[in-house]
């Protein structure tokens, strides 16, 4: 038994060896049929991947699929058969087997497979080497296995003597085995296929345990054996998978799993998603903090209105008293005493109430514009607010002087809106109003970022992976060829020789960076002066020429509406998304709005004509009921075919525009989100936005750009503790710290102020980086015509020093906490001292000027 041990040991001591795999071979499970003892016919590899195995019941048919992943009740998969295709190919596969007079195998012979033995290691199967190559392995690995397993049987030991100079590693057993692979022709056209298998040692291994597994079976079917699992054969290959030398020689290298679209490790993967995740939870957290602070201040504000005419010792006029006396200053932001019209839906589903003043009387002065905060209340005729309070804001003011319209923030048909009919109505303008729309469109950002962020459907995975990996992620990304940190050369020089740009080197830095399409981020920095909205215009220009749609955002209309109209004088598509009454009135021809309005205008004329005529008819057949249905029933089809040709003028608009425009907070409006991904997101003045609002316009494009300065004015928060909480760190400063700055450009010259200016600042917030340009370097007061010249006009820059306590400077110049809680601090001395330095200045004006 020894002189065995030893003969077949010899086979396999030779693996020790071998190059680290993916996954480590081992022995595969098999069925016990110990009870099958007559013969039939074993169908060969090339006719079937299942071999049919005769089995001891005459009346039932024996089915092993070779890769013995069975172990359902009908030999397949555990999950049953559920399509078709496979029930068809079962039952074929069964008649054939009947009509060779085989077996089945019985339910408590199937039920073995379940037995927990060894799974395969990393060898090369049909995906990598295809079905013939598959095949022609098979073939010889069942020869070497035949061979052997039959060798114990005749105890011919010189049929496994290997040469000892072969059993140096796992090239013996690969050596071993090149003959019996030689034996079968290569399939035609797959050689070098072949020959890589046939160097493998996993490969080589998994398809000999399966065949001498096999054939092991075969020999207890025909009554050669007893057990096929305590043969010597089988004992020593079990015993070789055990082995150390043999987990040493195909040992699974522990490769990570991969991320499909960023090609990073999911370990890292998760380890972004928890970021993201404590980043939401935070975030949301500092939102409710603002929230309550808003609702608090709001709150003040209007008890502040309400008293104004409870407390006040002159007792309230009405308002025609206030118009015929002149005395309309004292309720300059208060209108009371009007009357609900009527209401309507206008563009973009907002809720238009038209409110007009009793009988015939018109409005008082009043500093109420379009786009102001209004809160809408019932009162009674002395103007004290009976009801609480509707949130609002000025649509528009009646040419006529008698009316005003208000965008409430309700929706059509609202039941508490219905108790402002038949009454009289307050409103009331205020400063800081809390806006619900914002923060709950702030949070809906949030929540899209934590659920999307990193799933491959998501056109910003790069930008979001960029904002909460860290750089080995950020380096990674760049070697898997997702993203590329550099530049790019490409230049419109058409576009720079029409419009005469003359670009420095850092902006032509941030250019070449900004034009690259595989930069998921780039933060731009623009200290004052440096040209960064003249840079952002040509930037959005130069995209548009090739071929990409972008969408530009910025914290508050104003901002937005100065990008407007710089591009307003190219020849781009713009189209500004919005309420029309809070934009320039300079840009009110590129709004959604204004162009839809346009375009519809004869459409509107004749639905207009045709509503007229209708009503007039419907005056006339009052008394016919059926008639007057019938009229009635035209009148809603009308106004239905208005609102489908509304909708699709807006469309079509969407579609065409090439550059769209919004507030961050609008651009969650959904005829934006419809337009699907941009190419492009830029983010002006993104220093002042607070991060949640700026991932509501990221999160619809590929790449985005952050353009402003947070060394400037920085986000406005109300809340002390959300401010010191992180919600006043906007996400541009953020950004521009990650990655030892790899996602930051600076623009490095200013072209406004005077050099020792810029050069103050510069030293004070910009670590002496900022320079002048020579057209401003030098430039003075006193060199303008008409200037007096005197100390003023020939200093450039004067410091006071306020903290002095024995200056001879005004003596308030103490800071103050702002009462109203919004972190904000301020200074009545200075202020004064600013303004009387500016008083001096005009006086040094030459008369002539005058």
């Amino acid at each position: 038994m020894t002189t065995k041990n030893t003969k077949y040991q010899s086979l396999f001591s030779s693996y020790a060896t071998v190059r680290p795999q993916r996954r480590e071979p081992k022995l595969l499970p098999l069925p016990d049929f110990s009870s099958c003892t007559s013969t039939a016919h074993i169908f060969s590899y090339q006719q079937s991947h299942r071999r049919l195995v005769p089995s001891a019941v005459p009346c039932e048919q024996t089915l092993l699929a070779a890769d013995c992943r069975s172990s359902s009740h009908h030999g397949c998969d555990d999950n049953g058969i559920r399509k078709k295709e496979r029930r068809r190919r079962w039952r074929k596969r069964k008649q054939t087997s009947k009509e060779e007079g085989t077996c089945v195998p019985s339910e408590e012979e199937l039920s073995l497979r379940k037995v927990k033995l060894y799974q395969s290691g990393d060898p090369l199967g049909r995906k990598e080497l295809g079905l013939h190559v598959v095949q022609w392995i098979k073939q010889g690995m069942h020869l070497m296995a035949s061979k052997f397993a039959f060798s114990e049987m005749q105890d011919d030991g010189a049929a496994l003597s290997l040469d000892g100079e072969l059993s140096d590693g796992h090239m013996g057993f690969v050596m071993q085995a090149q003959p019996y692979l030689s034996a079968t022709p290569m399939p035609k056209g797959q050689e070098s296929l072949c020959l890589k298998a046939s160097t493998h040692y996993p490969t080589l291994f998994d398809n000999f345990q399966r065949e001498l597994r096999d054939v092991l079976l075969q020999q207890q079917n025909e009554g050669l054996i007893t057990d096929w699992r305590s043969t010597q054969s089988w004992m020593l290959l079990k015993e070789l998978a055990k082995s150390a030398e043999h987990r040493a020689a195909a040992r699974r290298s522990r490769n990570p799993v991969m991320h499909v679209t960023l090609g990073i490790s999911l370990d890292k993967t998760r380890l972004m998603q928890t970021k993201i995740d404590e980043f939401v939870k935070k975030m949301t957290d500092l939102l409710q903090l603002e929230r309550d602070a808003e609702l608090e201040f709001t709150q003040a504000e209007l008890n502040t209105t309400s008293m104004m005419v409870a407390e006040s010792e002159k007792p309230a006029r009405p308002v025609e008293y206030l118009v015929t006396h002149g005395q309309a200053q004292e309720q300059c932001d208060t209108l009371c005493n009007l009357k609900v019209i009527s209401s309507s839906t206008g563009l973009s589903g907002l809720h238009l109430v038209l409110f007009r003043v009793e009988e015939s009387h018109k409005l008082p002065p009043t500093r109420l514009s379009p786009g102001d905060m209004v809160c809408v209340r019932t009162c009674n005729s002395r103007g004290e607010v009976a009801t609480s309070c509707m949130q609002g804001f000025i649509h528009a003011l009646g040419e006529d002087n008698c009316s005003i319209t208000v965008a409430l923030n309700s929706r059509h048909g609202d039941p508490t809106f219905s108790k402002l009919f038949g009454k009289s109505v307050r409103i009331d303008r205020i400063q800081a109003l809390a806006d619900s729309v914002t923060y709950e469109r702030n949070c809906e950002a949030l929540m899209l970022l934590q659920k999307r962020g990193l799933q491959k459907r998501n056109s910003s995975i790069g930008v979001v992976a960029s904002l909460f990996g860290d750089k080995e992620d950020a380096m990674k990304l760049e070697q898997n060829n997702l993203i590329d940190w550099g530049g790019s050369e490409v230049h419109d020089e058409a576009l720079l020789k029409r419009h005469n740009y003359n670009f420095d080197t850092s902006q032509s830095k941030a250019l070449a960076l900004a034009l690259n399409k595989k930069r998921p981020v780039l933060v731009i920095q623009g200290p004052p002066g440096t040209g960064k909205t003249c840079l952002l215009s040509y930037l959005i220009t130069c995209v548009v020429r090739q071929g990409e749609r972008v969408l530009v955002t910025a914290p508050s209309n104003a901002a937005i509406d100065n990008i407007v109209e710089k591009l307003s004088s190219t020849e781009l598509n713009i189209l500004r998304v919005g309420n029309p009454s809070r934009m320039s009135p300079s840009v009110a021809s590129r709004s959604l709005g204004e162009i839809v309005t346009r375009r519809l205008e004869k459409f509107t004329e004749e639905f207009e004509r045709k509503k007229s005529d209708l009503r007039n008819d419907l005056k006339h057949c009052i008394q016919d009921d059926s008639l007057a249905s019938g009229i009635r029933q035209l009148l809603i089809k009308l106004g239905k075919e208005y609102k489908k040709m509304e909708k699709e003028t807006t469309m079509e608009v969407l579609s065409n525009a090439e550059v769209v425009l919004s507030t961050n907070i609008g651009a969650a409006d959904p005829l934006i989100r419809g337009m699907g991904s941009f190419d492009l997101v830029i983010i002006d003045e993104a220093a002042q936005a607070i991060e949640p609002s700026c991932w509501i316009p990221i999160l619809q494009g590929k790449r985005c750009i952050l353009a402003g300065d947070h060394r400037q004015l920085a986000p406005v928060v109300l809340s002390r503790e959300a401010m010191e909480g992180g919600l006043g760190m906007s996400l541009l400063e953020r950004a521009s710290s990650l990655h030892d700055e790899l996602l930051t450009t600076m623009l490095t010259v200013q072209y406004r102020m005077h050099d020792s200016i810029a050069r103050w600042a510069s030293n004070e917030m910009y670590d002496g980086l900022l320079k002048s340009s020579p057209s401003v370097a030098s430039g003075l007061l006193v060199d303008y015509p008409f200037i007096k010249a005197n100390w003023m006009t020939q200093c450039a820059l004067l410091l006071l020093d306020t903290r002095m306590p024995y200056g001879s400077l005004n003596i308030d110049c103490e800071e103050s906490l702002d009462p109203a809680g919004t972190g904000s601090f301020y200074n009545n001395g200075e202020a004064e001292i600013v303004a009387q330095h500016v008083l001096s200045l005009v006086r040094c004006v030459n008369d002539r000027l005058n």
